[in-house]
């Protein structure tokens, strides 16, 4: 018994470190550069390599981007490619980022931004404002990760030729906002918070209404501001990509994975319920499905491997009537933009008109 508990014992700590502790995302180099020219890259052959899409290609001294997979060899994987800012060269060691820019709008894209701070009810966030046309504001939440707006970079493009002014939000425990007295991620019962402070902000500079939009994390976040906050009437509706609608089945999963007996594991959660505060039961948003009453856009990979697919395709089952659900086949956690770009952004700005009208 107590080489059980000590187990388990460890295993929340594990939790704790993989769940509650912010900590920077960083792509790793799985590849390495054979040959690089005017539109075409080719890369050592590897899972990385020869991933269909459209993604970032990060060096030791420069960032470009990569698109689909134009001939796969014994000696090579031929892509498209652009280079975005300083050198990529042959022997270079490569990674694939999923953000597939590097900067801020204006850096990627061009647009004009500004970068401003809100204040919180432990002091001042940084984030991006993206002007627009429209009364509606899309409040963008990013995923785990320290200081991860440019999660957005992908869409905000379209969103900004659509007129949506874009807020794109740093929450507590990012690296430039404040510290909660933990340090720890709240997965939303802290962070909502932030939301309702940005909320504020947005109207007092022209916002009438909202749609949310999260990324992972970022959507147990907004799911959990949608129990918490005393009203909703100015959320038009929720977009939510590779969110997490139940965290103790990502737990279950990644434990499964790492052939972690199910008795540890669940000892494991339970210490973590008293150890860290983690209310395993409210971070459920499958079982607390029939608590939203506002419209959804769910988009989510069949082949996500961290956080089960399943989970989306039962809250989309029992929110039919209000959940509009885009299943991408093959495609893994966050990267859904970049597997079809086309299909992702036609879904997002057809649910935008549908809750926000087309002004």
């Amino acid at each position: 018994m107590v080489v059980v508990f000590a187990a388990s014992w460890y295993f929340s700590n594990v939790l704790r470190d993989d769940l509650l502790v912010p900590t920077p995302f960083t792509p790793e180099s799985t590849s390495v550069v054979t040959a690089v020219g005017t539109g075409r890259i080719i890369l050592e052959p590897g899972p990385d390599a020869e991933r269909d899409g459209v993604y970032g290609l990060l060096g030791p001294n420069g960032y470009g981007q990569v698109s689909n997979v134009l001939a796969i060899t014994d000696t090579g994987v031929e892509r498209g490619f652009r280079l975005f800012e300083g050198t990529i060269e042959v022997g270079d060691p490569v990674a694939l980022d999923q953000y597939a820019y590097a900067g801020d709008p204006e850096t990627a894209h061009g647009i004009d931004f500004r970068e401003i701070r809100f204040s919180g009810d432990l002091g001042q966030h940084p984030a991006w404002v993206i002007d627009g046309d429209r009364d509606t504001w899309v409040i963008v939440v990013h995923g785990k990760g320290l200081e991860e707006r440019r999660q957005a970079l992908r869409i905000i493009p379209r969103l900004h030729d659509a007129g949506y002014p874009v807020f794109v939000i740093a929450y507590r425990n990012d690296t430039l906002a404040p510290k909660s007295e933990d340090g720890r991620y709240g997965w939303g019962f802290d962070e909502w918070l932030d939301i309702e402070s940005a909320m504020f902000f947005a109207e007092a500079n022209g916002a009438d209404d909202f749609v949310l939009y999260g990324f992972s994390m970022g959507g147990a976040i907004t799911a959990t501001y949608l129990h918490e906050a005393p009203e909703l009437e100015q959320v038009a509706g929720v977009i939510w990509d590779s969110p997490v609608l139940d965290l103790e089945a990502v737990v279950d999963s990644s434990a499964s994975d790492r052939s972690i007996p199910g008795l540890l594991t669940w000892l494991a959660k339970g210490l973590s319920a008293i150890r860290f505060g983690v209310d395993w039961d409210a971070l459920d948003q499958v079982e607390r499905a029939a608590e939203f009453d506002v419209p959804v856009l769910l988009m989510h990979g069949s082949a996500d491997d961290t956080v089960p697919v399943e989970s989306a395709d039962e809250f989309a089952a029992a929110r039919p009537e209000s959940v509009r659900y885009e299943r991408f086949d093959g495609l893994d956690h966050v990267l859904l933009w970049n597997g079809d770009p086309a299909r992702y952004e036609a879904a997002v700005l057809e649910f935008l008109v549908d809750v926000a009208g087309d002004e």
